[in-house]
């Protein structure tokens, strides 16, 4: 391109620019108003360099008619809420699971030799805070629940858990130990199948130990539980402490039950863990010791006479448990000794019967959370990862270890299969084997559970 070429688009270029530049002069030394708040209008900004409002006073009808829109607003939204949500002087959690079983038992006394559908359990959980303490947290909880038992034929509805609890010392710090005290109806410190709560039982049926020795019940008393030496993984917002430790003092009557006699029961559980971080081999691994004194009411009849007396009601036991992934196992031995009365009432003679009883349980863990890929994708907030849990119980208890030929033991052969974050499907074949009366009483039962 020559010379004459590029002055001649210079030119052409400057005459195309110039009365742009012009307008844009004209437009900053005088500014169109700006529509304000109201109908009135903003000027050019005044000494100050804020705008100046050209103020145009709101009518008396302005003012009705935003006060008559208000009042619609508020009708339409107390509507709303009285109608759709539910109110409570305190805030409130629902909470609660439902089991649907299936048995069919070699037994013909149970099923009439078929399998049978029941409802084994509805529990419906009420919990909440009395009084939460933002600057410790020695918070006041409670949780109430209502659960209508296997074979209750009319519906029947009874408590079952109705306590209060209270931090004693702060529970913000993950690093410092924790103090809670609870008052009412509860599980019973003791070992681990008898602390489990029912949407929590690795097995469909609990262990011979936990229900023949009264274990599993609830009861009514005062629970003061404790931890100390916290270990805490921030990375993962892990906290394990060395030791835990539970004492309690209950009514040994059972739930929903008034006391019995005139004596208290005692229990107490301490219980050491691995205190190490998240990703350690050794998370999950913990080692208790458990203790109950109590006393109990006996009776013995003859004919028409009948005496009654108290006996002592006394248990110990030591557990084991590895509770990671994939493997782990728990392992668990319970002694219990029991006084009762034989003879007769002219001469009554207490005695001291001895049980014991032994359960271990293996199990493996895979499915979609264990894998990497799937922890790292987007997640809906009903998503959860698929896992599955094959696993083998042995379960053994002897009701009198000073009479042979007594014993009975359990083989459970298991499937569990958590397909949403509070549902799941147990499988379980019980093999059952008994030192005398051997009969034909395996049985598999099918029980399909979900929450809300």
């Amino acid at each position: 391109m020559n010379k004459k070429s590029i002055i001649a688009w210079l030119l052409l270029s400057h005459l195309v620019l110039v009365p742009t530049s012009w307008g844009a002069e004209t437009d900053s030394s005088a500014p169109e108003a700006v529509t304000g708040v109201g109908g009135g209008s903003l000027a050019a900004p005044g000494a100050n360099g804020e705008p100046e409002l050209k103020s145009q006073p709101a009518t008396l009808e302005d003012i009705e008619g935003v006060r008559t829109e208000i009042e619609t607003l508020r009708e339409q939204w107390t509507r709303t809420y009285d109608n759709k949500t539910a109110k409570t002087t305190r805030p409130l959690q629902f909470s609660g699971i439902v089991q649907t079983r299936f048995t069919a038992s070699e037994d013909k006394s149970v099923t009439n030799g078929y399998g049978g559908f029941d409802i084994s359990a509805i529990i419906l959980n009420l919990a909440g805070v009395l009084r939460r303490d933002y600057n410790e947290g020695k918070n006041i909880s409670y949780l109430f629940s209502l659960v209508s038992p296997s074979g209750a034929k009319d519906f029947t509805v009874k408590p079952l858990d109705a306590y209060i609890s209270y931090s004693i010392l702060p529970s913000l710090l993950l690093d410092e130990s924790y103090l809670t005290v609870s008052l009412g109806q509860q599980k019973k410190p003791f070992g681990l199948e008898a602390q489990a709560t029912e949407d929590k039982k690795p097995t469909i049926k609990s262990a011979q130990s936990a229900t023949l020795l009264s274990l599993d019940p609830r009861d009514i008393g005062i629970v003061l539980k404790g931890d100390l030496f916290p270990h805490v993984d921030s990375g993962f917002a892990y906290r394990v402490p060395l030791i835990e430790y539970s004492l309690g003092l209950i009514n040994g009557s059972g739930p929903n039950s008034s006391d019995n006699n005139s004596d208290k029961d005692y229990v107490g559980r301490v219980v050491l863990n691995a205190a190490v971080d998240y990703n350690s081999l050794l998370r999950g691994l913990s080692l208790g010791a458990n203790y109950y004194l109590g006393r109990k009411q006996l009776s013995l009849t003859t004919g028409t006479t009948t005496i009654a007396d108290t006996g002592t009601q006394n248990r110990w036991g030591v557990d084991l448990a590895y509770v990671n992934t994939p493997v782990g196992f728990t392992l668990e031995y319970i002694r219990g000794e029991d006084e009762a009365l034989s003879g007769t009432t002219a001469s009554p003679v207490k005695g001291t019967v001895k049980s014991e009883g032994l359960t271990f349980t293996l199990f493996y863990n895979f499915g979609e959370q264990f894998v990497k890929n799937y922890k790292a994708q987007d997640r809906y907030d009903d998503w959860y990862p698929l896992t599955y849990q094959p696993f083998f119980r042995y379960d053994r208890f002897d009701p009198n270890t000073h009479k042979g030929g007594d014993r009975t033991d359990i083989y459970t052969i298991g499937f569990n299969w958590f397909f949403a974050e509070t549902t799941k499907l147990q499988l379980n074949y019980n093999i059952k084997k008994e030192q005398t009366n051997e009969r034909n009483n395996n049985e598999f039962l099918a029980q399909f559970q979900f929450g809300f």
